[in-house]
């Protein structure tokens, strides 16, 4: 029976400033005991990890990002069999759509999504899938090159042209998705294939890691220490640059496939006599005339075999310095500022119970404009294709629901799925269900600071005009640097 040796390390960790881990992981090992996979179903099969990345308030992400792993692994390896690839993609669909179905039956949880990367290993060969903006990466002789592409708003701009990759790194939008299970009736994931060699490392994240930490100094981390050395290593760097976010990573590295290469032992036996013999012969001539000080020892190789065992520590040591001030989940206005002058003399409320950060009047037509920050997702239209509907879910559990058309978007992005979005509306009407719907004026991200916003969706060329005026932020509209976006800057 042929055997797979790899070694396996994991780590998840909340970070330095969310209160909840809406990350999940899965792992081969973690399946076959859950499961009671056979040896033969592995060796069909193939060997399969993932990590999630969940979305929405109330733990909704962490909701999804487990249901993500629980189902991808259940239906791979115990779904109907066709070959790897159909396989894999059938347990994806499967995972989204039971995502989607439950955040619609349960209004806590709607709006949630998760994104979703996997890696499958058979011999010689690399499956890699994924959804949304965690990624894979390889490290192969010395070098890191990652394998996926990331499926939001701020990589599609880089790829267009529009926006570098430096500019990528920061740029107020990055934390917008395209994709993501359970954001849509359906999923479109994207499948890469490569060669597996021993020595392989293959990296899965969600960007919790890969937004602290660059590709250049994860491929410093995995070329200078040893698996188990490296996992710590990489989950210490993003504590100590603040972790914003929840931070959760896969290593996986092929040792080699076990196959016995001959039936005898003399042509081993042989060639280690050589190495001795050789070895004795250059330290008796050389070394041993000529000491120098020893270097520190280096580690052993450890955890090889069939199967290693998925390390997940708690870390409570470690260096750390402040974390860096998050995006909030609902801008807030200066403390200085409780109450603004909105045109006509109607009031602007702030920080309303951190859902509703304005709301006031319409002198014109006494209509409420209405403004909220939540997670957001895309529903798009069967009958009307130019149009989908925008639900936006406040960690507060509220959900808010606007039709917007697909024309309007700054920069033509067409779907916004996950992610922390502000909508700004007028408001219409309250299903039963306890959905308020809004005629909507503006799409807005909010920047990193909490005062400002780009915005991505626009009813006109006056929405911003009007919703400016209407808290009398007129001298407070500037565009944003290097970016079609405009910034929305809050600060008096």
């Amino acid at each position: 029976m042929q055997h797979i040796l790899y070694s396996v390390q994991t780590r998840t960790h909340p970070g330095n400033v969310r209160e909840n881990n809406e990350d999940a992981f899965g792992t081969a090992l973690d399946w076959r005991e859950k499961l009671g996979l056979g040896d033969e179903v592995l060796q069909q099969r193939g060997h399969l990890f993932a990590v999630a990345d969940g979305m929405g308030g109330h733990a909704a992400g962490e909701v999804a990002s487990q249901m993500a792993i629980e189902t991808l692994f259940t239906e791979y390896y115990t779904g109907p069999w066709t070959d790897p690839k159909s396989a894999l993609a059938r347990a994806i669909e499967a995972a989204s759509e039971a995502i989607f179905k439950r955040a619609g039956e349960e209004a806590r949880l709607g709006g949630m999504g998760t994104t979703l990367v996997a890696a499958l290993y058979q011999p010689e060969q690399w499956l890699i899938a994924n959804v949304g903006d965690s990624r894979a990466y390889l490290f192969r002789a010395g070098k890191i090159r990652q394998v996926t592409q990331d499926h939001s708003w701020v990589a599609e701009q880089v790829s267009s042209g529009i926006l570098t990759e430096d500019q990528a790194l920061h740029h107020p939008l990055r934390n917008v998705i395209t994709r993501s299970l359970g954001g849509e009736a359906t999923v479109k994931v994207d499948f890469f294939s490569l060669d597996a060699r021993p020595g392989d490392i293959v990296l899965l994240c969600s960007d919790g890691l890969s937004n602290v930490v660059s590709k250049k100094e994860m491929g410093k981390i995995l070329h200078a220490y040893t698996l188990d050395e490296a996992a710590e290593r990489l989950l210490g760097l993003s504590l100590e640059r603040g972790a914003p976010d929840n931070v959760t990573f896969a290593l996986v590295q092929l040792i080699g496939d076990g196959r016995r290469r001959s039936r005898s032992l003399l042509p081993w036996l042989a060639i280690i006599a050589a190495v001795l013999i050789l070895g004795g012969f250059v330290y008796w001539s050389f070394v041993r005339q000529a000491p120098s000080p020893a270097g520190p020892a280096k580690s052993p190789v450890v955890a090889i075999g069939t199967f290693t065992p998925v390390v997940t520590p708690v870390v409570t040591s470690g260096p750390s310095v402040s974390a860096p001030a998050s995006t909030p989940a609902t801008p807030t206005a200066p403390s200085s500022t409780p109450e603004m002058s909105a045109a006509g003399g109607s009031s602007a409320r702030l920080g309303h119970e951190n859902t509703v950060v304005f709301a006031t009047p319409d002198p014109a037509d006494a209509r409420t404009l209405v403004f909220v920050s939540g997670q957001g997702r895309v529903e798009p239209i069967s009958e009307d294709e130019d149009w989908e509907t925008l639900i936006v879910v406040t960690d507060a559990g509220e959900t808010f629901s606007a039709t917007l058309d697909k024309a309007r978007y700054v920069g033509h992005q067409t779907t916004i799925v996950g992610g922390q979005v502000a909508l700004a509306g007028y408001a219409q009407e309250t299903t039963q269900g306890g959905e308020q719907a809004l005629e909507p004026l503006l799409l807005l991200s909010p920047f990193d600071d909490s005062d400002a916003f780009a915005v991505i969706w626009r009813a006109d060329d006056d929405a911003l005009q009007t919703f400016a005026q209407r808290f009398g932020l007129d001298d407070r509209l500037i565009p944003a640097p290097d970016s079609r976006i405009i910034r929305l800057n809050l600060n008096r």
